[in-house]
């Protein structure tokens, strides 16, 4: 099988950012490639965003500190 994480604008529903995987693929890392490709291609937007929103795969203190450290992003994200 294969998933989907999609990064997407709460407020316009719109998606800025995906990448398809397979199934086992790890949403953590997968998670620091996302951001990675925004601060590459979509910096404005990174730069404007004030909080991201992740279902419990994305729970991984080294991504939430990326997020809050690196981009000043407050990460609501589910606790495993």
């Amino acid at each position: 099988g294969y998933k989907l994480h999609l990064v997407i604008d709460a407020t316009y529903e719109l998606p800025i950012a995906y990448k398809v995987t397979k199934a086992s693929a790890s949403d953590i890392k997968e998670g620091h490639a996302l951001l990675e490709q925004m601060e590459k291609r979509q910096r404005e937007i990174l730069e404007k965003a004030e909080t991201i929103a992740a279902d419990k795969g994305y729970d991984d203190t080294k991504l939430i500190e990326k997020c809050w450290d690196q981009y000043k992003i407050k990460p609501v994200i589910d606790i495993r």
